[in-house]
């Protein structure tokens, strides 16, 4: 009976936490109706309570005369287009996407995308004359040699994709001849390794001139796993494993890994992922999909804080024919707004190019993404201090498959639930069962809206154990677990590169146990983190090493 009685009581002080944890929103939010505004020229920004959310997220979108800073009183942390009222905004809220750093008239790497006879004098000088220019948008760096940001973003887009079109650079009168007679196969070698070094030439001139090394870098598209129009291309297996799935300027040209000079300038990762640029002529490819994976093939092959590049716009260019107004779907905007944190991005870089006449057009698809956010802000808790991401199905694969999504946050014995099926008719109802180890949970899913919601995670537990740590020699890994374990383990250094890769069953067994496992490491002594990846979870421990 006492026993009973315990039982009984844990799960009160479970569902108990749950609730108090929400209070102060449940309040809030049971009192709040959005409406989207129907003014033009105007983002109501008022109508939200003041809210925060433990991430990256950077405001580049529409600023008018009423907005004191509204974005970062709304789920913003960063702002990265400026007003009137910004001029002494605190360094940590800065950001700044530089546009065209590779941007030189009459320089074969602007014209051509070649690394060769490229004036780098020239380029320093405008690299120079540009950080000037923007010292003078802030107070306490008038007149200064840099601008001081928390975040700062390349946009260099300068370089050739594939083997064939560095191929007919041989073709160019810009090309010098000792290039042009190497063989196809060295020519195209030497091209990637000269841009790669290229693509690092802009910051390591900056920080040898004194730019402060505090300032987060990131480079706009630019990400370990290439940016693919649709995530088929590759298998996940190659995509999480293979030299094929990564972009050149991103990879080490000896060890074929992840690494190279302009990737360790990176302190964090921007991959662009659009949206569907056909969307409406293949209607059966999910856009919520092909976003999380952007994030998610990234985090497999990097252990780097992703911050999501993300539009509330269909590509105008490849759209043309769709007259003005782009916006996308309100389920869209809805889920880029919530979704991409369930899939480990750690930040969002809310991007519109700038626009004419805005007082002629009606900007609530702005309202939809804050208040996607504003829901989100109910449970922020969930994502600080430790907790884990359950994946049970890949975007890689839910792209194809054209089916609904869920993604959890597991904190102690609690899990928060975010799902969609953009598939649906808007006025339908999915059900899904939610699983994870032995718990189920049954939900249901209204037309394409994202269900988020909290539940107590009852009798769930699962972990890695590692021992010994420190360790001289072989480390035991212990899955503890209801269920079997079925994933990928991987080592990274605490650059975020990977250094040992295993799948679980291809590891040694030498104590004939299911659950464990030995890995023979020979690895520098230092600290790494080993990630273990169970069907989605990822569970990680920190693993010293050393020689003795």
């Amino acid at each position: 009976m006492l026993m009973v009685l315990q039982n009984r009581l844990s799960k009160f002080v479970v569902y108990w936490m749950i609730f108090m944890s929400h209070l102060p929103h449940l309040f809030s939010q049971n009192n709040f109706e959005f409406i989207p505004s129907i003014t033009k020229g105007t983002i109501n920004w008022q109508q939200f309570p003041n809210f925060s959310l433990p991430f990256l997220n950077v405001y580049t979108g529409p600023r008018f005369v009423n907005d004191f800073q509204e974005p970062l009183k709304h789920g913003f942390s960063h702002l990265a287009r400026y007003n009137d009222y910004d001029a002494n905004l605190p360094v940590e809220n800065r950001a700044l996407l530089w546009y065209g750093v590779a941007t030189l008239p009459g320089q074969p790497w602007y014209e051509l995308e070649s690394p060769w006879d490229n004036n780098l004098v020239a380029y320093q000088a405008s690299w120079k004359g540009f950080m000037q220019m923007l010292a003078n948008e802030f107070n306490n760096t008038r007149g200064g040699a840099f601008p001081l940001y928390d975040l700062m973003v390349l946009d260099i887009e300068r370089e050739r994709p594939t083997n064939g079109s560095i191929l007919t650079l041989k073709q160019s009168s810009g090309v010098p001849q000792q290039f042009k007679s190497l063989s196809d196969s060295v020519f195209v070698e030497r091209y990637k390794r000269d841009i790669m070094n290229l693509y690092a030439q802009p910051m390591s001139y900056l920080w040898d001139s004194g730019f402060p090394k505090t300032t987060k870098i990131a480079s706009y598209s630019d990400a370990p796993i290439k940016n693919q129009e649709f995530p088929i291309g590759y298998s996940w297996k190659a995509i999480q494993n293979e030299p094929i799935a990564l972009n050149y300027y991103m990879k080490d040209s000896l060890t074929q890994k992840v690494g190279g000079p302009f990737y360790a300038q990176n302190s964090h990762l921007t991959p662009s992922a659009y949206l569907c640029y056909e969307y409406r002529f293949f209607p059966n490819y999910g856009n919520v999909a092909y976003q999380l994976f952007q994030v998610e093939a990234n985090r497999a092959r990097s252990n780097k804080d992703i911050i999501l590049f993300e539009w509330l716009n269909y590509n105008r260019c490849q759209n043309s024919n769709y007259g003005y107004d782009l916006s996308i779907p309100k389920h869209l905007i809805e889920a880029q707004a919530i979704m991409p944190y369930f899939s480990g991005a750690k930040g969002i870089f809310l991007w519109e190019g700038p626009l004419a006449r805005q007082d002629t057009m009606n900007f609530n698809k702005y309202e939809y993404f804050i208040n996607g956010l504003y829901r989100l802000s109910a449970y922020k808790n969930f994502f600080t201090g430790d907790y884990s991401l359950y994946i049970p199905k890949t975007a890689h694969q839910h792209f194809q498959d054209y089916d609904p999504i869920w993604r959890a946050v597991i904190k102690g014995d609690s899990v928060l639930v975010a799902a969609i099926n953009e598939f649906a008719n808007d006025n339908a109802t999915t059900n899904l069962t939610i699983r994870i180890g032995s718990w189920t949970k049954n939900i249901a899913l209204n037309g394409k809206e994202t269900f988020l919601e909290a539940f107590a995670l009852e009798k769930f537990t699962e972990k890695i154990l590692v021992y010994p740590n420190p360790s001289a020699g072989p480390i035991n890994l212990e899955y503890q677990g209801n269920g079997s374990i079925m994933g990928t383990v991987q080592i990274y250094d605490l650059q975020g590169n990977i250094r040992y890769e295993a799948n679980w069953d291809d590891l040694p067994n030498e104590s004939f146990v299911t659950n464990r496992r030995l890995i023979n490491h020979k690895l520098p002594t230092g600290i790494y983190i080993l990630r273990v990846n169970n069907q989605g979870h990822l569970m990680e421990q920190k693993v010293f090493l050393t020689n003795n």
